[in-house]
């Protein structure tokens, strides 16, 4: 594509070379950069791109994206200064032959490049995208089951994988930045795709990676103060104002008209409205509601069962999943389905088996206990899962979890205090410590679960504490391994180990004797 055909469709500032010249692919990573890319400097947490400027020309790039504020004018000639050197314009005109394109904002460049040069993708799609603290996830592969059983070709995008409708892969981000994003829905339309259900990441937002995409429905779960820190969001109100923009990106928007920041993230919005709730017979009564819900286990697993309500019409709904946040995501899922043409034997088809890796995953592997996976990494999703969990009246409530490096003190001991309420027996291990120490990481969360009374033990070795559980568990407990969920390594100094909660639970059941 020619750089004046590609360059109608971004916010710029001014451009520098041949206009004629063709850009092959883009890149935002200077050790990918090939002959005939465009490279775009971006700044991420721990680098940034106009620092690699040279060595992406060196590498063949023809054109380069830098923002405004890096460059000065200096008499005839302007100049890119980096972190180690100043770079003339001159220099990358005619000794590398690289166009230039000065941008105000080079994340949104990105995106709105990697639209146009994918032909905008998003909007062959019926384009879903789902934000709240806790249950994107769930609510995404919810969403998806139910489209699919109805016949709709569709793709997903999200914490766990990648599925272009006919792959799967793994993911690093919720929301993958924006040149891999409109790339796989690039994919997903040569694919057949008619949906794609994504998880929007108030990060993703923030870092304009869905900037561009209009969304045929987008919905609002929840929101609580979580990823609040240097590397995340300075505040909650920030974080509440990055969720907000999905509403102010999209046709219609379904939120939870229960959670109490919903007016706060309503500011603002521009689509048409529908609401789910639990609370049925009140002034103002949602579009969908649901109620007669009851817990129950059965063989080893746990089930919700309720009944949702839309109007004068009513379903009754049993899933695989435990707790009142489930069949909230339940609610929101089936108030999307209503937007296609799905009927109420599909809806119950494709949520009565529904799995999800490392969402109250069942392991089996025992008749006596029920041993779950969950991906609960902070103090909401963690009350929740406990709380649902207690629901079902298990004999003891066993939690092991930890809390990840490089993250607020504060979140770790409010998880720690949250533990200490509600589980029976807490059990601290290591998460991902990342850069960080450990035993520093497991002295914050015991700081909050300290002052509660709960009974808890420390086991660092993450391993070791999964054995423990499993050599205490008895009749009817049920032992949740929470933190991880579906990720398939321990990140400690920089480096990623290969292990899954999934098999470490597997081999600790292997220690026992056999009933």
């Amino acid at each position: 594509m020619q750089l004046n055909k590609l360059i109608e469709h971004v916010s710029y500032e001014s451009v520098h070379g041949s206009p004629a010249i063709q850009i092959t692919d883009l890149c935002y990573d200077s050790r990918k950069a090939k002959p005939g890319c465009m490279f775009i400097c971006i700044r991420g947490t721990q680098s940034d791109g106009h620092d690699y400027v040279l060595d992406a020309v060196e590498r063949g790039a023809v054109a380069v994206v830098v923002e405004k504020e890096r460059i000065v004018c200096a008499a005839a000639n302007r100049v890119l200064y980096t972190k180690t050197e100043r770079i003339c314009f001159d220099t990358l005109l005619h000794t590398y032959q690289a166009a230039i394109l000065v941008v105000p904002r080079s994340r949104l460049a990105l995106a709105e490049l990697s639209a146009a040069f994918f032909d905008f993708p998003a909007r062959k799609l019926k384009m879903i995208g789902i934000t709240g603290t806790k249950g994107k996830t769930t609510t995404a592969f919810f969403t998806t089951a139910i489209l699919r059983e109805a016949g709709y070709k569709t793709g997903m995008i999200g914490t766990v994988c990648l599925d272009d409708g006919k792959q799967v892969t793994s993911s690093e981000h919720t929301t993958p930045e924006s040149y891999d994003l409109q790339k796989m829905l690039f994919q997903m339309v040569e694919n057949g795709c008619q949906c794609c259900v994504m998880e929007v990441s108030s990060q993703g937002i923030k870092m304009d990676r869905t900037a561009g995409i209009f969304f045929e429905i987008g919905v609002f779960l929840n929101i609580e103060p979580d990823h609040i820190s240097a590397a995340e969001h300075a505040t909650f109100l920030e974080y509440l104002y990055c969720k907000s923009r999905l509403l102010q990106q999209c046709r219609v928007g379904i939120v939870n008209q229960d959670d109490v920041n919903t007016y706060k993230v309503l500011r603002g919005h521009t689509c048409q409205l529908e609401t789910f709730s639990m609370r049925e017979g009140i002034a103002g009564e949602a579009d969908m509601v649901a109620g007669g819900i009851c817990f129950y286990m059965e063989q080893g697993e746990l089930h919700s069962r309720f009944r949702l309500r839309k109007g004068t019409h009513s379903m009754q709904l049993t899933i695989p999943f435990p707790g009142i946040f489930n069949v909230y995501n339940a609610l929101a899922a089936t108030l999307i389905a209503a937007h296609f043409n799905v009927t109420e034997e599909q809806v119950k088809r494709a949520l009565q088996h529904q799995t999800i890796p490392g969402r109250c995953e069942n392991l089996h592997i025992s008749d006596k206990y029920v041993f779950l996976i969950d991906y609960a990494h902070n103090e909401m999703s963690l009350r929740n899962l406990l709380l649902g969990l207690k629901q079902f009246k298990p004999g003891r409530l066993i939690v092991i979890f930890g809390c990840g490096g490089n993250r607020s003190g504060l979140r770790r001991n409010r998880m720690g205090e949250t533990a200490g309420l509600f589980a029976d027996i807490t059990i601290l291990t290591s998460d991902n410590p990342r850069w960080e120490d450990p035993e520093r990481i497991l002295d914050d969360i015991e700081e909050g679960i300290r002052d509660t009374g709960g009974s808890y033990v420390r086991i660092t070795d993450r391993r070791e504490a999964v054995r423990y559980a499993v050599s205490i568990a008895e009749e009817n407990d049920i032992v949740v391994l929470a933190g991880k969920g579906h990720e398939d390594y321990q990140e400690i100094r920089g480096v990623r180990y290969p292990m899954t909660d999934r098999q470490l639970a597997k081999e600790a059941a292997g220690e026992q004797p056999k009933e």
